[in-house]
């Protein structure tokens, strides 16, 4: 037989309660530890929820409590290597996942081994949902990524389909993957923004948006300026600890409910600073960036003066070339419209008389252009025109 849970009307999602209520910081503490609760309670079912995001956080009206739905990506954790191990990623929502679902395609032949594993899908919206996204730079695909995502057997919706797989390995069903989910939604709640370019769904808006969710954490400046966004001293440490790119550095629900002082402010109070750690790593992150950035400095200035010592040798090589060197062929040539005559014949008086010689002044003062009747001398003080014969008549009208 088949079973359905029945469950009173909610009121509100956590989306809408967010942008039209705006809750200050305590009412965000109140929110975030009533969600934290519920996952703890599903973790200490050994089952994991797979898709934890504000559309699925639901206020019912009858206690005006939170409460977690849609289960659809979930999966019971079990050990890897175990008896009917589980894998997340049959159905997810990619901006809300960890850096160890995503991978990167390089290849054409991992494209295609990719579309080929796919092929078969008869589910058309998920089919659209895993396609590669490019991510490009400068207008050039660089690379694609997909989420590590499989197909299922036919009857058997949490069983992949080996046979063809395109990656090296599926993420197991994990805790580990709702502690990140939950820092993304942490760091939506307290900086108003998505910690990943994303659409309505929370899928990743782009190519360049996974990207920026594979390298989590491998680049110094994003992890400065997302973690400056949040305010609250012990919320920036909440965040920092939940979206640890290592998954086995992420803590475990329960020990944050028992211990941060984000859920709990009275523990940091007269007590030796509790947010050392997060200061010390986000000072040592800033002073690499400004190390690099020195660097970079250094190496532009290192790169001008490198152009202009080139341009110097360029111009001291020309010139020894051009002053060692005899030139015996022309260097500058002239294209004409019509073809060259042939040199006349010397005993050619009539050949003779159509020639225009041209003569350079050996002081290289002027040319000068002579026929049979006219000659024209061109230099620094003018043009001086001289007819010949019956043309002399002519010389002041020119």
């Amino acid at each position: 037989g088949k079973y359905a849970f029945v469950m009173d009307a909610a009121g509100r999602n956590l989306h809408q309660m967010f942008y039209q209520e705006q809750p200050k910081i305590d009412a965000m503490r109140e929110i975030l530890r009533q969600v934290f609760e519920a996952v703890k309670h599903l973790h200490g079912q050994k089952l994991m929820h797979g898709d934890i995001k504000m559309l699925n956080i639901v206020r019912f009206s009858l206690d005006n409590r939170l409460r977690l739905i849609d289960l659809d990506a979930s999966a019971r954790i079990v050990p890897p290597g175990g008896e009917d191990e589980t894998f997340a990623g049959a159905k997810f929502s990619s901006a809300v996942l960890p850096p160890e679902m995503i991978k990167r395609i390089d290849t054409e032949e991992q494209l295609e081994e990719f579309n080929n594993y796919w092929e078969s899908e008869n589910d058309a919206d998920l089919k659209e949902k895993v396609e590669p996204k490019p991510y490009k730079k400068q207008g050039t695909v660089k690379a694609r990524y997909v989420v590590k995502s499989f197909r299922t057997e036919e009857g058997k919706p949490t069983t992949p389909v080996f046979e063809g797989l395109p990656y090296e390995e599926l993420v197991h069903a994990s805790e580990n993957i709702d502690v990140w989910s939950l820092g993304v939604l942490a760091f939506t709640l307290l900086t108003g923004e998505p910690l990943i370019p994303s659409n309505r769904e929370d899928d990743c808006l782009s190519g360049t948006a996974m990207h920026l969710l594979k390298s989590w954490g491998t680049q110094p400046e994003v992890l400065t300026d997302s973690f400056k966004k949040i305010q609250n001293d012990a919320a920036r440490d909440l965040v920092w600890k939940l979206l640890q790119r290592d998954p086995a550095k992420r803590p475990t629900v329960a020990s944050l409910l028992d211990k941060h002082p984000f859920f709990h402010p009275e523990l940091s109070a007269g007590t030796e600073d509790p947010f050392r750690e997060l200061k010390e790593y986000l000072q040592n992150i800033t002073n690499q960036v400004e190390i690099i950035h020195r660097n970079v400095l250094v190496i532009k200035e290192l790169s001008y003066e490198s152009q202009s010592e080139l341009l110097r040798t360029r111009h001291v090589l020309l010139k020894g070339i051009f002053e060692a060197t005899e030139v015996r062929t022309p260097t500058t040539f002239i294209i004409l419209n019509n073809k060259l005559p042939l040199a006349a014949d010397p005993s050619d008086e009539e050949a003779k008389n159509k020639i225009l010689e041209i003569i350079a002044r050996e002081d290289g003062s002027g040319v000068s252009m002579k026929t049979k009747h006219a000659s024209v001398a061109f230099s620094a003080e003018g043009v001086d025109i001289d007819l010949e014969g019956d043309l002399k008549e002519y010389r002041d009208q020119v």
